[in-house]
């Protein structure tokens, strides 16, 4: 009996256009068609909620993605920088250029737009098209996700509520945005001209840092060896950021930890 319901309920959300899928998001960090890397982890920890649309692209996607255009269109009205919508090739096989022709021959203006294999509808469950996914916070939750027949409403409503979980609890203070193993920090700050990023691990392993502007670009990467790492303080040039805030990021093959920073000139 249990696994005829198990099938049923399957079936019930194939049909609907629902996808089976983790209630998670999966790390990516993609490169958008300007040429600029997004870390997905960094932004929704610095508070933003991404909408990410999967498109062949065809011409039954384009009413929809226009739909889901529109909604976070509106957010940039109520609540300006925060929501982004992501629009990229199904399967990273269509070039830049076309998809760029695409989105403005179907009115879809306010994109940032991608034909990266880092964004895969696999992540998320089946495939469809076009597909959906909204995902924010701290906790890298996934609000909504949706096949074949995403909608505006939809998107919406899963927006308001990443909201209303930022304004609740999963948006971390401005000092710190995600506590791990590593204890990270950087002095001074603000800073001019350089920080020390200091960190404490028990064991050696390789890391990185990635220092990023809050709209998840990465602007600088350096690989810390394992030989280095119990040292726990790295010396970083800032020198040519423009005076403003950004965070760091620590990362190690399991875990990863971000803070702000500001730099002055």
């Amino acid at each position: 009996m249990k696994t005829i319901k198990k099938s049923l309920l399957i079936l019930a959300l194939l049909v609907s256009g629902n996808s089976l899928a983790q209630t998670n998001a999966t790390a990516a960090s993609p490169v958008d068609c300007n040429g600029v890397t997004h870390d997905l982890f960094a932004e929704m920890d610095a508070g933003k909620i991404i909408v990410i649309g999967w498109t062949m692209p065809c011409a039954t996607c384009a009413s929809p993605l226009l739909d889901v255009h529109n909604a976070v269109l509106n957010f940039a009205i109520s609540d300006p920088g925060v929501v982004e919508y992501w629009l990229t090739d199904d399967f990273a096989n269509t070039d830049c250029n076309s998809i760029q022709g695409w989105c403005s021959t179907n009115g879809i203006t306010n994109a940032t737009i991608f034909s990266s294999a880092e964004l895969s509808m696999f992540d998320y469950g089946t495939t469809g098209m076009p597909k959906v996914v909204v995902v924010g916070c701290t906790d890298h939750k996934v609000y909504y996700n949706r096949n074949d027949s995403p909608t505006g409403a939809g998107v919406t409503d899963a927006v308001n509520q990443a909201l209303s979980d930022i304004a609740a609890s999963c948006q971390l203070g401005n000092d710190e945005l995600n506590k791990s193993k590593f204890d990270l920090s950087c002095y001074p700050n603000p800073a001019n001209s350089q920080i020390i990023v200091s960190f404490n691990m028990a064991t050696a392993e390789n890391v990185s840092l990635e220092v990023l502007d809050l709209n998840g670009a990465i602007l600088k990467r350096m690989d810390v060896e394992k030989s280095k790492v119990l040292e726990g303080n790295v010396l970083v040039d800032v020198k040519d950021l423009k005076g403003g805030v950004y965070l760091l990021k620590i990362v190690s093959k399991d875990e990863a930890e971000v803070i702000k920073f500001q730099v002055i000139n």
